[in-house]
């Protein structure tokens, strides 16, 4: 009785050694994801889009920066880049999901908040009547578009949306959290995991093979042979 429980003893410790690890194809050892509503913007080409194709594209999120997702579809996501303000307004559209990285705690700033000076020049009639000139009004940034070697900034003004020639790249970034855990954790990924595995199975293999010895033991125990 007591060695039938010291192996019992022996198959639930490898069960919980094994049960929380999860092996994924390059061999580390990952949890598994959960559902985000925005994604960071993590590479400086990914293009927000008016379908599902990128020969539709608008403009390029702002490195850092996040969307909010609605949706996905297949490698794309539905989503939603900027707020309804005074200045900006939500537009709804597609992106790749490759170098979008899903957030759980999005950043202090989820979209970029950049005003942009759009100069208005009229051309001057002929004659000696008077002309505005020219006139300096603020846009609201989205991205940047690139066609071949030029590039666009795609912008709002008075609720229409257009390019103007030249990009505005230069703005704040978002600061990316480290991926490093705390001094106090070790990730479960790499080696680790594996002997944390190779350990459970040795327990599960040590107890099966104790279990077949305890069945032969009893029933040498009980056998007795004709004389």
């Amino acid at each position: 009785m007591k060695a039938a429980k010291l192996i019992i003893c022996c198959i639930v410790t490898a069960l919980i050694i094994i049960s929380p690890v999860r092996a994924s194809a390059n061999g580390n050892f990952t949890a598994a994801a959960a559902t985000s509503r925005y994604a960071r913007a993590d590479a400086r080409d990914i293009y927000f889009c008016e379908r599902k194709d990128l020969n539709y594209s608008l403009f390029i999120i702002p490195y850092t920066y996040c969307v909010e997702i609605i949706s996905t579809d297949g490698d794309w996501y539905y989503c939603k880049y900027a707020e309804d303000t005074a200045l900006y307004r939500a537009i709804y559209g597609y992106c790749l999901s490759e170098h979008l990285t899903p957030v759980e705690t999005p950043p202090a700033n989820i979209f970029l908040n950049k005003p942009v000076t759009v100069k208005f020049k009229t051309d001057v009639p002929a004659g000696s009547l008077p002309v505005l000139g020219e006139l300096d009004v603020t846009a609201a940034f989205y991205g940047t578009y690139y066609a071949g070697a030029s590039a666009y900034s795609y912008v709002m003004y008075d609720g229409t949306f257009g390019y103007i020639y030249g990009a505005n790249d230069d703005y704040d970034l978002n600061e990316i959290p480290s991926d490093t855990p705390p001094d106090n954790e070790v990730p479960v990924q790499g080696g680790g995991g594996n002997s944390k595995l190779y350990i459970g199975l040795a327990l599960a293999g040590l107890a099966a093979a104790a279990l077949v010895i305890l069945y032969l033991t009893g029933r040498n125990r009980h056998f007795r042979p004709d004389r």
